[in-house]
C-alpha cells in the first residue's frame, strides 16, 4: 500500500498542462533552393487552446490544439538569367576597336531579387496526440554537497518531475487564409519595385498594370498549380520541413524540457517553528495512474 497519494481531477490536470503550454515558444529557420527560386524563413511557434482529456487506458489525449506561428517571415528569392548589354564596337579600326560602348551586366547576383513576405496569421494548423505520464527523478546539480535542509531553504532540492511522453503525434493543416492568394501579386510587386525602384510611384503603378501577365510567368517559375494553398502547405510541410519541426519540438518539450508537475524530495510535511527545523521525508517508488476522471500519483517513504 502506498504511503502517499496525490490526485488531480481533469480540471486541475488541464491547468497543469495549460501552464506548461504557455512557456512553449521555440524558433527555427531554414532555406531551400528550388530551381529558379529560393526560399528562406524564420519562424516562432506557440501553442493555443485545445481539448485535453484523461483516458481510461492510463493515457492523456490532446486534440486539436492550435499552433500559432509567431512570427513566420519568408523571403522568396528569384534568380533571373544574366543579361549583358553593350560592349559592342562603336568605332572600329584596322587594328581592332577604337571605342566600345559601355558594357553593363544585369542580374548577375543570386538571387537577383528578394521579396520578404510576412505570413503571420496565414496558416491555421492543429496538433493532436496521446501521451503517457512518466515520473523522472531530477538530481539537481545545484544541490551539490548541500544538506537536504539547506537545499530546501535555497530552493535547489532534488525533485520528482512528471512529463508527458508522446505515444503518437499528428499535425493537421486545417486552413490557409484567403489572403495567401495575394502571394503571387506580392512577389510581382516586389520584383517590379526592385527593378524600378528609381521610378516614381505612379510610374511603377502603370508598369504593374501593364505587366500583369508576369503573374502567370511567376506562377510557372514557382511551379504553382491552381491551388496555391496546397502549394504553400507542401512548401512548408514537405520542402522546408516546418511541420516536422513543430511535431518534434512539441514531443521534446513535453517529454523532457518542461514537467507538468513536480515536487521536492525529501518532501516537507511540517514547517519549522522557532528552533525546530522543517520535517522532510524522502520519497521513492513513485508511480502514476490515469483514469478518465483523475491523475493519481502514488509514492512511498524511501
Amino acid at each position: 500500500m502506498s504511503h502517499i497519494t496525490l490526485a488531480a481531477n481533469e480540471r486541475a490536470f488541464n491547468k497543469l498542462v495549460d501552464r506548461a503550454r504557455d512557456y512553449f515558444h521555440p524558433s527555427t529557420s531554414g532555406s531551400g533552393s528550388f530551381g529558379p527560386f529560393s526560399v528562406s524563413y524564420n519562424a516562432g511557434v506557440k501553442l493555443g487552446s485545445g481539448s485535453i482529456d484523461l483516458q481510461s487506458d492510463n493515457s492523456v489525449r490532446i486534440d486539436e490544439m492550435d499552433i500559432i506561428y509567431d512570427p513566420l517571415n519568408v523571403t522568396f528569392g528569384i534568380d533571373i538569367p544574366t543579361i549583358t548589354i553593350g560592349g559592342f564596337c562603336i568605332i572600329p579600326s584596322f587594328w581592332g576597336c577604337i571605342l566600345r560602348a559601355p558594357k553593363i551586366t544585369l542580374f548577375d547576383a543570386n538571387p537577383d531579387i528578394s521579396v520578404p513576405i510576412n505570413f503571420d496569421g496565414i496558416f491555421q494548423s492543429e496538433i493532436s496526440g496521446a501521451f503517457r505520464i512518466i515520473p523522472k527523478f531530477y538530481n539537481n546539480p545545484a544541490k551539490g554537497t548541500l544538506t537536504d535542509h539547506d537545499a530546501h531553504d535555497l530552493n535547489v532540492a532534488n525533485e520528482w518531475q512528471f512529463y508527458l511522453d508522446p505515444i503518437w503525434l499528428d499535425i493537421d493543416i486545417i486552413d490557409i487564409a484567403d489572403t495567401a492568394g495575394n502571394l503571387i501579386q506580392s512577389i510581382t510587386d516586389g520584383i517590379i519595385d526592385s527593378l524600378l525602384g528609381w521610378a516614381p510611384g505612379w510610374a511603377r503603378a502603370i508598369v504593374k498594370a501593364i505587366l500583369s501577365p508576369v503573374i502567370a510567368l511567376i506562377r510557372a517559375a514557382l511551379d504553382i498549380g491552381d491551388d496555391i494553398q496546397e502549394w504553400l502547405s507542401n512548401l512548408f510541410g514537405v520542402s522546408l520541413g516546418l511541420f516536422d519541426f513543430v511535431v518534434t519540438a512539441v514531443a521534446d518539450y513535453f517529454a523532457s524540457k518542461y514537467p507538468i508537475f513536480q515536487f521536492e524530495t525529501p518532501f516537507k510535511i511540517l514547517d519549522g517553528n522557532g528552533s525546530l527545523i522543517p520535517i522532510l521525508i524522502p520519497i521513492g517508488d513513485v508511480g502514476v495512474n490515469v483514469t478518465d476522471t483523475e491523475m493519481v500519483i502514488t509514492s512511498n517513504i524511501a
